[in-house]
């Protein structure tokens, strides 16, 4: 072969390398519809959030999940929508997570001082009492924290009722506003405040040999609307979540209209081999039986696992499996289901969405703008379906 034919060949195979290359970085189909699998079993949540107008009510939802959902900047998008829409009943469901040495909210600053222990569905779980939050911690004499949801709020979060899912009590307000009552009762305290509160401090002030538990706190307000409760642990799994020793009961207490389950990446997270599809699946239909058992009809919606890739390499099939298995699950236990891994674009979109600046660098979770683009595009998912009806 002449060299200048060599050379064409050689700048042909680079070439082909080049294309392949590109390739391989793309999406592998085109992204699915945004929209709602089976989303009729919604009907009984869409009707109350009807009657927030017609009787000055309010409706509750809860979202409990792993990392994609502690940070509440997902949540934190649905939840601004759904009260712009039917009104701000409060900014519900909150946790010092510094307290446990992690992050939380952005929205809610939490100081603390004193010794606290802690436990959680990924720590210390055999023997600790475990609720709906997947926390637990327990204060030292002198303990204190504080509260302040004015800073750095996007919207009025102002509360004139706080409940501490606290058991044993112990917690005591130290600078409130105006006055207030506190009642402590079947594992939780409730304060009422006469004005609106921005910030506030507890310290637990009484001598005992039982020491107080704080497993979350609930805000609310005076008004109608919607109150949206967001309960995430970084790193779980469903299997772990059904660790929680008392999350039917406390989401009973949270009077849930539904609850969106936001679960799956960690339970794929590994290789093609060691993934069981079928038990995972079980763990699902389990937390769904969990979640039903004070109310057989309660509506639930599961969201898909958004795609994201196995060590930073592989892309990871264990999600597709999944989620076909959760469309599956959704027939089978009268659920519906979200699909966020097709809404995005399916297997390998979690590069085009780290090439337009909404994922992080280790392909498995999104920046700011990625999350309040997941938490936009779930609300267009339900409003259109409220819509449709």
């Amino acid at each position: 072969m002449s060299i200048s034919a060599l050379s064409h060949r050689m700048k042909f195979v680079v070439l082909m390398c080049l294309l392949c290359l590109l390739g391989s970085f793309s999406p592998n189909g085109e992204k699915e519809p945004n929209r709602l699998v089976n989303g009729e079993v919604l009907l009984p949540f869409f009707s109350q959030l009807d009657s927030i107008s017609a009787h000055s009510t309010k409706v509750s939802v809860v979202h409990i999940g792993d990392s994609h959902i502690q940070a509440d900047i997902f949540t934190g998008e649905v939840r601004k929508n759904l009260q712009a829409c039917f009104g701000n009943a409060g900014r519900g469901f909150v946790f010092p997570y510094r307290i446990v040495n992690s992050g939380g909210a952005l929205d809610v600053r939490f100081t603390h001082t004193g010794t606290w222990q802690y436990c959680s569905i990924l720590r210390n779980y055999a023997t600790c009492d475990i609720g709906a939050s997947g926390f637990t911690a327990t204060a030292s004499p002198n303990s204190s924290f504080s509260i302040n949801v004015i800073d750095r709020a996007e919207t009025d979060a102002r509360f004139t009722k706080l409940t501490l899912l606290n058991k044993y009590g112990g917690f005591s307000p130290l600078d409130a506003t105006g006055f207030f009552t506190s009642v402590t009762k079947n594992k939780k305290t409730t304060i009422c405040f006469d004005e609106p509160q921005e910030a506030l401090s507890f310290q637990f002030s009484e001598q005992r040999d039982t020491l107080p538990e704080l497993q979350g706190i609930v805000l609310e307000n005076s008004n109608p609307g919607v109150l949206y409760h967001a309960m995430g642990v970084n790193g779980s799994t469903v299997s772990q979540y059904l660790r929680s020793v008392h999350f039917e009961q406390q989401i009973q207490e949270l009077n849930a209209s539904i609850v969106i389950v936001s679960f799956g990446t960690n339970d794929c997270y590994m290789s093609s081999r060691s993934f069981c599809v079928s038990c995972v699946k079980e763990n699902y239909r389990k937390l769904i039986k969990r979640l039903r058992v004070n109310n057989e009809g309660l509506p639930i919606l599961i969201t898909t696992p958004p795609d994201h890739f196995y060590r930073r390499k592989y892309d990871n099939t264990n999600v597709a499996k999944l989620v076909n298995a959760l469309i599956e699950l959704a027939e089978e236990e009268q659920v519906a289901v979200w699909d966020l891994y097709g809404s995005m674009g399916g297997s390998r979109s979690i590069l085009e969405w780290y090439k337009n600046g909404e994922a992080r660098g280790d392909l498995i979770h999104f920046n700011q703008e990625g999350y309040r683009k997941q938490g936009k595009m779930l609300y267009e998912a339900l409003i259109s379906h409220y819509d449709q009806r």
